[in-house]
Parts: structure tokens; C-alpha cells; sequence
């Protein structure tokens, strides 16, 4: 049949053509000029067919977790992944509590004692511990945030349902130390993910992330999970979290106690300080529409278990407060040395047999270029040998940052602002470089990519760039020379080592390549130094000695920048020579 209707055209002027075309038609109707009245009533229908068409679109994205937009088609659908979304996860770490001089008493320090730091931000002990007879400190495992509680008296019934009115519940990780605890009668139940395995006297219970972000603590039916008996009190014990704000990086942040402390005979020890010695580390905010989008399927396809690589790096980040996260072993370690020209060829290393080398970037770059907090490695460590084989070890390997400057020459489009494309190039480039998305452990960082994103802006007639990478040198590298490192993203680019005094914004040197283009030399006034491409050590003297030095270079690898299993780009600053065309 002709002029048959398109059912999948949804636009508005494209069904007005539509109609006007099948009623061409029909003899009956004739009017179809704009201005008439017969052409009104076709637009009119093009109008409601175009909305309901719509909103039936609507409805069926909704039905996916790739095209759904709302948090409650996301929540709905990940939940039959049996996928929970996490609530804010508090910072964790440990409190260090002292007295001036030795006492013949111990001196208690409770679980959830309560310190803060001068800004107000608190934290609990979430554990008990005493300084001894003899001692005059102890170190306790704590969390940030404050104890809550709430008690409710239970009514009797089947599938009892509590609402937390809160959207700061913390969403422990633990669960041989929980945050969250319901004690019912003088008796702790324990907090189940299903009641399937439930009998009907177990005390389980479930926790429930709401739409709005709250939480509710849900009871059994006396089949699958027990009920709690007609008025008996429920006692709803949660931590109430500050999520990634509540991390701290520093030591001595967190020196008042709130709390009142006793010592054994239950006299007011009033002389008892608090210091944190490490950092406290872990915490994140709640999961946006984004990241459930991306986490749940991954996590489900490991089954919770860990034996591929991809299980590994799904599990570790959607652990909390993890943005990043690479695994490898002994063969991709010898594939890579291989492949980078290993002489003579790498074979595999039986000590690294059944060895999993794990690698972890923290949110905000809190872990970059230094080792995990030992107790947040511990508590990550044993979150992921309960889910992987008996025989496999575990390694942390430290991440290394690649600090990254695009250095560019911009021509301004004649009519536009050269400050607002200044402006919008460096959000191009923020963009490029968003840890966990744009930039991970391992990622290339491609040239093609980066120029084009800036070239798609309007404002920009023409571009050059070079991706450099800076590297503080040390003067404490050897004890021969002035300053040295071994530079990262190998192999180097001969002759672009450019050498920086202080805060300079000039080059005082850069490297000349000898004929084999494996070593390079520096040579200037009161400058003497060598960098092999192929290692990337670098050892230098500077006459006067500087306070400071770095260098700017860029890796050999066609204008990209690609990173080691370890190794991540971030960006460092933009170096941009902007003019008009």
C-alpha cells in the first residue's frame, strides 16, 4: 500500500507532512493550506501523536539500564541484580589516646568514644580498648562519623518495615564489625542480604537503600526470617557519615575528646588526649545514577567471586572509596617487557605464580605516589580474599602519577573571546583527565583524542600541542650528584628533557642525543648531566645549587602518553600561548 505511516518518526514536522500526505488521498479533504482550519486540526494531531510517542519512548528507556534517566528505574532494575547501591561510606583509620605519665589504673576507652577535629568533624572508636597498667597510650581502629540510635517498640507483625529518616547512614563494608546494628531484647541480630536462606527463627534482617537515599531495616515473616515479638524494643544502632569529606590526609587533625573517660574504678580520667597518627581513608559519598549504571552489571557478571582480572578490577572498584582500580600478574608483566623490547627476553617469574599485583587509586587522589594506610590495605585485603581462590597472594603496588602538562599554541576564531576560549579549553582538558573515567591505571592517554576535543570548539581556528610530563627531581637520588630521578612513562623522547630551576618559567636546559639515541647529555652554564631514554635515570649538577628542580618530557610513544600497570595521568597544569587568527 502506499503512503504508508512511519512508526518510527517521531518528529513533529515530519508527522505533519505525513498526514498531509496520506489525506492527499482522500478526496474528502482539501485543506491543507497553514493558515486553514483544516491544516490546524492536522497539526493539532501531529501535536498529540508527537507527545504520546514521546512519552511511550520515555517509558521504555525507562526500562533499561543503559537509557533510563530517573534513580528509580535505575534503583528498580539494578535490584534485580540483587545489586544494593551504596550510601555514603565513612573514612576509617586509627585514634591514638594517651596519658602524660604511667597510672596504677587502667584508663577504658569505650567503643564509640567520640573525638572530633577543630573544624567539628567527628569520629568514633569502634572498638574497645584500655591503656594498660604501665602504658601511657593505645591505638584504637576507628570510623568517622557520629553514633545514632533510635528505638522502636515492634507491633508483632510479619515483614515489619523501620524507616531511617536519614540519608547519612553509613554503608559499612564490614561485616564482622558493622556500623549499622539492631539489638532487639539484649540481643544482636544479624544483618542478612536475602532472607532465601532464612529460617524462621534466625534473627536476620535486612537493610533496604531507599529511593530519596534513606535506609529502612526490614524483618522476616516467621518463615524466611524471624519477627520481632509484640513489644519488644528494636534498637537501631547506625554511624552517621560525612562520606568523602570525611577523609583526612593529615596527621594531628583530630586532637578533642567529646567523650567522657573512666579509668577501672570509674573515676573521670580527665588528662586523656587524642591525635590521629595516620590518615583516615575510605570514604565516599553515595553512588550517583552514573556509577550504578556502570557498577552493577560488572559486579554482577563476577558472580562475587574473583578469578578473571576484569572480577578483580570490577570488585576492587566498586569498593568504597575506590575510584581506580588495575590487576595483573606474571603474564601480562612478561607480554608488556616483551613487547617493550626486552633484551635478552623476559621469561615468566615463578615467584610471581599465583601472585595477583593490585594497584589502587583512592577518590580525590588521596593514595597517589604513596602506599594505602596498613589498616585500610588490610580491610580491602580481606574483602577480596573472601571472594577469590584459597592459593592466590596478594601485592599492593604503590600508584604512580603522571603529571601532565598539554602545552599548546591556540589561534583564536576572528569574534570570539580569547579569555572564554582560554576558559573553555581548560575545561576540555579537566574533562580529558577525570580520574576513574577519562584517565585510569594503565589508560592511554591518546594524542588524536585530546587535540580533537579542542579543535571541536568553535572558538578555536587552529591548535598545536605537545603532551610533557613534569617530574620533581630529588637531591637526595645518590650521593654523587646534585639532583636525579628515574623518570616514569618509558621510553623517553630523546632531545625534549627540558630542565626547570625552582619556580621558572623558562627552560635553563635541555637534553642533546648522542648518535645511538640512548643516552643524552645536558651541557650549559654551571650544567652537567646525562638521562638514558631507555631507563629514564637522570642525573644532573647545577652550579649555584638550586633549592629545587624538576623536568618537563614527553614519552616515546607517537605523541601519546601511554602509562605502565601502575602508572596514571593526571593532569598537572596547561601551558598555552593563546592568540588571535
Amino acid at each position: 500500500m502506499a503512503n504508508l505511516l512511519s512508526y518510527c518518526t517521531y518528529d513533529f514536522a515530519d508527522l505533519v507532512l505525513q498526514i498531509q500526505n496520506r489525506l492527499k488521498n482522500k478526496e474528502a479533504w482539501l485543506d491543507t493550506y497553514r493558515s486553514g482550519t483544516g491544516e490546524m486540526l492536522i497539526e493539532f494531531l501531529a501535536y498529540v501523536l508527537n507527545l504520546g510517542l514521546f512519552y511511550t519512548e520515555r517509558r521504555a528507556e525507562e526500562s533499561y539500564i543503559l537509557t533510563a534517566k530517573n534513580v528509580s528505574s535505575i534503583r528498580n532494575l539494578v535490584a534485580l541484580l540483587n545489586y544494593q547501591p551504596k550510601r555514603k561510606t565513612s573514612a576509617t583509620g586509627n585514634l591514638t589516646f594517651s596519658i602524660p605519665s604511667i597510672l596504677t589504673k587502667s584508663v577504658y576507652i569505650p567503643k564509640y568514644t567520640e573525638c572530633q577535629t577543630s573544624d567539628g568533624l567527628k569520629f568514633i572508636t569502634n572498638e574497645s580498648a584500655a591503656i594498660g597498667k604501665g602504658l601511657t597510650s593505645v591505638s584504637i581502629s576507628s570510623v568517622q562519623g557520629e553514633l545514632i540510635q533510635k528505638e522502636i517498640t515492634s507491633d508483632g507483625s510479619t515483614d515489619q518495615e523501620y524507616l531511617i529518616n536519614d540519608t547519612n547512614v553509613e554503608n559499612s563494608a564490614s561485616t564482622i564489625n558493622p556500623t549499622l546494628r539492631v539489638i532487639i531484647s539484649g540481643t544482636e541480630w544479624t544483618k542478612v542480604d536475602s532472607f532465601i536462606y532464612s529460617s524462621s527463627v534466625d534473627k536476620h534482617f535486612r537493610v533496604i537503600t531507599e529511593m530519596e537515599g534513606t535506609a529502612s531495616v526490614k524483618f522476616g515473616d516467621d518463615v524466611n526470617g524471624k519477627s520481632p515479638g509484640s513489644g519488644s524494643v528494636i534498637t537501631i544502632q547506625y554511624v552517621k557519615s560525612s562520606g568523602l569529606a570525611g577523609n583526612v590526609t593529615y596527621t594531628g587533625k583530630i586532637k578533642t575528646i567529646t567523650s567522657t573517660i573512666y579509668d577501672e574504678d570509674g573515676a573521670i580520667v580527665s588528662n586523656v588526649s587524642v591525635d590521629n597518627l595516620g590518615s583516615f581513608l575510605g570514604g565516599d559519598d553515595e553512588e550517583d545514577i552514573e556509577e550504578i549504571r556502570y557498577e552493577a552489571p560488572r559486579v554482577f557478571k563476577t558472580g562475587d567471586r574473583a578469578v578473571t582480572k576484569e572480577d578483580f578490577i570490577s570488585i576492587l572498584e566498586n569498593y568504597p572509596g575506590v575510584a581506580d582500580a588495575n590487576v595483573w600478574g606474571e603474564n601480562e608483566e612478561v607480554a608488556a617487557a616483551n613487547a617493550a623490547g626486552a633484551v635478552p627476553p623476559v621469561s615468566a617469574d615463578y615467584e610471581m605464580l599465583n601472585k595477583v599485583k593490585m594497584c589502587v587509586i583512592l577518590q580525590e587522589w588521596k593514595n597517589l605516589d604513596k602506599d594505602l594506610d596498613d589498616d585500610f590495605e588490610e580491610t580491602l585485603s580481606d574483602y577480596i580474599y573472601n571472594k577469590s581462590m584459597l592459593t592466590v597472594k596478594y601485592e599492593f603496588i604503590i600508584p604512580v602519577g603522571l603529571l601532565v602538562i598539554p602545552t599548546l599554541i591556540v589561534k583564536v576564531t576572528t569574534g570570539y573571546s580569547i579569555s572564554q576560549t582560554g576558559t573553555d579549553i581548560s575545561g576540555v582538558l579537566e574533562d580529558q583527565f577525570k580520574l576513574g573515567d577519562t584517565t585510569k591505571l594503565g589508560a592511554i592517554i591518546k594524542y588524536s583524542k585530546v587535540i580533537s576535543a579542542i579543535q571541536d570548539l568553535d572558538g578555536v581556528a587552529y591548535c598545536s600541542m605537545t603532551l610533557e610530563i613534569k617530574k620533581v627531581l630529588s637531591s637526595t637520588y645518590d650521593s654523587i650528584h646534585d639532583f636525579g630521578a628515574a623518570l616514569d612513562a618509558l621510553p623517553i623522547k630523546p632531545e625534549t628533557v627540558r630542565l626547570f630551576i625552582g619556580t621558572a618559567s623558562a627552560p635553563v636546559a635541555t637534553d642533546v642525543s648522542n648518535l645511538a639515541g640512548t643516552v643524552g647529555t645536558f651541557t650549559a652554564s654551571g650544567i652537567s648531566g646525562t638521562i638514558n631514554y631507555t631507563t629514564g635515570v637522570l642525573t644532573i649538577d647545577i652550579s649555584p645549587t638550586p633549592s629545587s628542580a624538576y623536568v618537563r618530557y614527553q614519552q616515546d610513544q607517537n605523541s601519546n602518553i601511554v602509562p605502565g600497570f601502575s602508572e596514571i595521568a593526571k593532569l598537572d597544569s596547561i601551558d598555552k600561548t593563546i592568540s588571535m587568527e
